[in-house]
């Protein structure tokens, strides 16, 4: 692992280098265990990079980080950092949870889909979990629509009104 710290602690890393560090780490339960930690370093590069690398982990395997959910939730609730935010929504995006529905991580999400204060991608990100989320509990879908019909556009990017559009799409089509 101290050949993977030495690379995450670069200041420019490639997709390349991130999916090969991926794929060791997803050899071992120890090593993705030892990743998580590395993601709460100091270290804004390190922790950045292997947030980067957990991204790419949740995409090839959904089932990797189960177990962690409960504490990324937790992480993600804590986080002032955008870039680690979009980064730890998509794991939370792609980690299969059929069961439950966090509230913290909805009210999180709820909260900052339309917020001018978050970055676009995090926007974006938010809305997608959202929707994620209210599919497992359907009478959330309503006030998912009605919060999203409700939004200003003028006050949103082009990339936010695009998200929010296609939710909008998928919203009227469940109703067929």
């Amino acid at each position: 692992m101290e050949k993977v710290i030495d690379v995450l602690r670069s200041k420019r890393l490639n997709k390349l280098e991130i999916e090969q560090i991926a794929n060791y780490v997803a050899e071992e339960e120890e090593r993705i265990n030892g990743l998580l930690q590395l993601t709460q370093e100091e270290d804004l590069v390190l922790s950045w990079h292997a947030w980067w690398v957990c991204d790419h982990l949740a995409k090839q395997d959904p089932t990797i980080f189960e177990k962690h959910r409960e504490s990324i939730i937790s992480i993600l609730l804590q986080s002032n950092h955008e870039g680690k935010q979009r980064l730890m929504l998509n794991v939370l995006m792609n980690t299969i949870d059929q069961e439950n529905v966090s509230v913290p991580l909805l009210n999180f999400c709820f909260d900052n889909m339309l917020s001018p204060r978050k970055s676009v991608a995090v926007q974006a990100c938010c809305m997608k979990l959202a929707y994620q989320l209210s599919l497992k509990e359907p009478e959330l879908l309503p006030e998912l629509k009605a919060t999203l019909e409700n939004a200003e556009p003028s006050f949103l990017t082009p990339a936010t009104q695009s998200a929010l559009r296609k939710i909008l799409k998928e919203l009227s089509k469940r109703k067929k």
